[in-house]
């Protein structure tokens, strides 16, 4: 790196840095897409391998193995994606994005034999699901630490939206799961319907949080499939699994209605997602245009104006005349103009990052916010022996009651530990 020492050198310096991180938060950003691609078939291949194994084989073998294949490629590109992420220098302050590449890598190395598994059923649907599901949170959570680790406000508020989506949408998926176990096998449990109760309440959070976060385009498209024929029917579907009691009698093949009409909603979210991860895409694109751009034009500036001829005039001229004494001795040698062309440049660039960091705080606080829930969530399960969604049953029971926000009621499960922790 070049030695630095005007203002002028750490103006341009402080430029190119900017350039930098926008294009490893682009190769970032191209890791989430081929994130979201390879969830959506796996939660496809988790649906049918359900059908397989509670049907003992009988229904949808065939479209599994299609869509095996299809999986199969889908991993192949984020492989290929992750080997150009390790020659860029964009993981060089990611630890915990490193952490949950680590984790999926090593789930995806045990897939193979747990495929292995379902095809011989040697695995129950409900096993099935929870391995398929372990592997997608472990993609999910590579969204969110991207998106935690972006320093533009435009692109976090872009990630957070479509990490939400994309939560969202693999509680739909495992909705879509839960649903295929007991229609196939003609019976809902308790547990099931407060399961599939449980995945309703956590797809209305994250698509809470996604409209406030979206872009106007994605968000349209997301009403105007809410407000869809498809998911009427799916909403029907859910009414009978709301009021199924053990007396009464499912006809099996409902599963496959459930199935394709979930699928249908899901199969449209992903096309609303690929929308968002090439409207992100362009946005990373159109922000280093813009930078490399405007360090065009600060060089040419600064080139113009040290060739300008001027009488010299001390850096004290820069100062309000209130300040100065008519008499002060001015130092010779620098070029008023220059000095107050940097000037200006320094402080815009100062104002500019200023409510950058305003902006991107606004950005982040949702992501903030989900720390807090899942610290506190863990807090809860280590001190209770409870289950995650017990935990967050607990933290939304007591929200209701003290009429407060969850993220408040986290904040003082994490303080009272802190304080039996510290006596």
């Amino acid at each position: 790196m070049p030695q630095l020492t005007t203002s002028e050198d750490f103006l341009l310096a402080a430029k190119h840095a900017e350039i930098a991180a926008l294009q490893q938060l682009q190769v970032n950003c191209r890791l989430v897409g081929r994130v979201t691609e390879l969830i959506h078939e796996l939660q496809r291949e988790r649906g049918l391998s359900n059908i397989y194994l509670v049907s003992d084989g009988q229904r949808y073998a065939q479209q599994r193995a299609d869509e095996l294949e299809v999986t199969g490629i889908a991993q192949k590109h984020f492989r290929q994606t992750l080997t150009k992420l390790s020659e860029s220098d964009s993981l060089s302050h990611s630890t915990r994005l490193l952490s949950s590449l680590a984790f999926v890598i090593q789930c995806l190395e045990g897939i193979d034999a747990l495929r292995a598994q379902v095809t011989a059923r040697k695995v129950s649907a409900t096993e099935n699901t929870a391995l398929y599901s372990r592997l997608i949170t472990g993609l999910l959570t590579v969204i969110f630490e991207a998106a935690d680790i972006a320093d533009d406000p435009e692109i976090t508020r872009a990630l957070v939206a479509l990490f939400n989506f994309v939560q969202g949408k693999e509680y739909a998926g495992q909705e879509r799961a839960m649903g295929l176990i007991g229609f196939t096998s003609g019976s809902f449990s308790n547990t099931l319907q407060d399961k599939v109760h449980e995945l309703l309440d956590a797809q209305e959070r994250c698509f809470g949080i996604f409209t406030e976060f979206s872009a106007s385009v994605p968000k349209a498209r997301w009403h105007q499939l809410e407000s869809c024929e498809a998911t009427a029917e799916l909403e029907r579907l859910r009414k009978m699994i709301e009021r199924y009691r053990t007396e009464d009698a499912l006809p099996t093949s409902i599963s496959e209605v459930w199935y394709e009409v979930a699928t249908r909603r899901i199969d449209e979210m992903q096309s609303i997602e690929l929308d968002m991860t090439g409207d992100l895409m362009k946005l990373c694109e159109t922000k280093i245009n813009s930078a490399e751009e405007d360090l065009r034009l600060h060089r040419e500036h600064l080139k113009d104006l040290a060739e300008v001829s001027e009488p010299p005039e001390s850096p004290l001229g820069l100062l309000p005349e209130s300040t100065l004494n008519s008499d002060s001795n001015l130092t010779p040698g620098v070029n008023v103009k220059l000095a107050r062309s940097i000037s200006d440049l320094v402080q815009g660039q100062a104002e500019r990052l200023q409510r950058i960091s305003s902006e991107l705080a606004e950005a982040r606080q949702a992501l903030d916010e989900r720390k807090l829930i899942d610290k506190a969530k863990g807090l809860l399960i280590q001190s209770k022996g409870i289950t995650e969604e017990e935990a967050y049953r607990h933290l939304r029971q007591a929200a209701m009651d003290s009429n407060k926000r969850i993220v408040e009621v986290a904040m003082n499960v994490i303080s009272v530990a802190g304080m039996l922790t510290s006596n």
